[in-house]
């Protein structure tokens, strides 16, 4: 039976952080170098941490057999997000289109979608969630960030590749593939900052939205960008995976967090790179509000 009450639970939770970051900040309690500070603290340091202890699951031979077809899925649903963000939102204002199109191929499957798997299908769920993961966490700090800068050729790749993100995620694929244990105090240390991970995202997520007026949140864009997140993603992942003949626990947990609204990341990687961070903000709102009725209506379909 699916837990709706601590679905919408942990859904609350996120709302409550972004709330406490809103407050402080239209208080002036934080003002605007704590911001920009706690930005780069976030995305250069505790994300990564995040990331390595995402990775850090226990993998066998039949593990990784049964988890093929979960992983094979994400390949082909990061390619066709990063495609539909690149076609979908070509029309849209130059200053918004930067982070419509991150929030396309960036869910909130990392937070909101694991907990959600486990709950619903058990630790083999959480498995699959994790190996789901993997694409998304290369894409995000490569293709995502690409979409924010005008560096392109060798530049590109070299300012990519060496992001704080993408080699926590390289490290994070050989530390599960080998089954490596770190040293207890450097392990402690990494969960001890990747922990901070929710609270902090969420907050700063929050004191981004205290510019934000309340139209923002009628914004045609935004509601355009939730359907596509919440609706027209989800539905293209179910249709896939049944012509390909996938079933069982594999296309339920793709499905589920195909259907996640859009990262936190996407306000904080649009503060960081010169984006439009007060748009960003509206679009991770509006979307989670609204996955309190979507999430459920996809559950249904399993």
């Amino acid at each position: 039976m699916i837990d709706f009450h601590g679905m919408w639970t942990l859904q609350g939770e996120l709302f409550l952080l972004m709330a406490l970051g809103f407050l402080f900040r239209r208080r002036n309690l934080a003002g605007e170098a704590f911001q920009k500070g706690l930005a780069e603290v976030v995305i250069d340091l505790v994300l990564p941490c995040n990331i390595i202890c995402s990775f850090q699951t226990p993998v066998n031979g039949q593990t990784l057999r049964q988890t093929g077809s979960i992983l094979l899925a994400s390949l082909a649903i990061q390619l066709g997000c990063w495609l539909l963000a690149k076609v979908a939102f070509r029309r849209c204002e130059a200053a918004k289109r930067p982070s419509l199109q991150y929030g396309t191929i960036c869910s909130n499957a990392g937070f909101l979608g694991t907990p959600l798997a486990e709950g619903l299908f058990g630790a083999q769920g959480a498995l699959l969630a994790a190996i789901y993961l993997i694409p998304q966490r290369i894409a995000m700090w490569s293709l995502g960030i690409s979409f924010f800068t005008q560096v392109e050729g060798r530049a590109f790749w070299k300012k990519t590749a060496t992001h704080p993100c993408l080699i926590a995620a390289g490290a994070g694929v050989v530390i599960m593939a080998a089954q490596i244990r770190l040293p207890s105090i450097l392990d402690q240390t990494i969960h001890a900052l990747g922990s901070c991970n929710t609270a902090l995202s969420m907050f700063l997520i929050g004191m981004i939205m205290s510019k934000l007026r309340w139209r923002d949140f009628l914004d045609r864009d935004t509601l355009c960008f939730t359907a596509v997140r919440l609706a027209v993603i989800p539905a293209l992942v179910l249709l896939g995976c049944r012509l390909a003949g996938m079933g069982g626990l594999s296309e339920a947990v793709a499905v589920l967090l195909a259907a996640m609204p859009a990262g936190g990341t996407t306000a904080i990687v649009a503060a960081k790179y010169g984006g439009d961070a007060e748009f960003a903000a509206g679009c991770v709102t509006v979307s989670t509000v609204l996955s309190l009725i979507a999430i459920p209506l996809w559950c249904l379909a399993f």
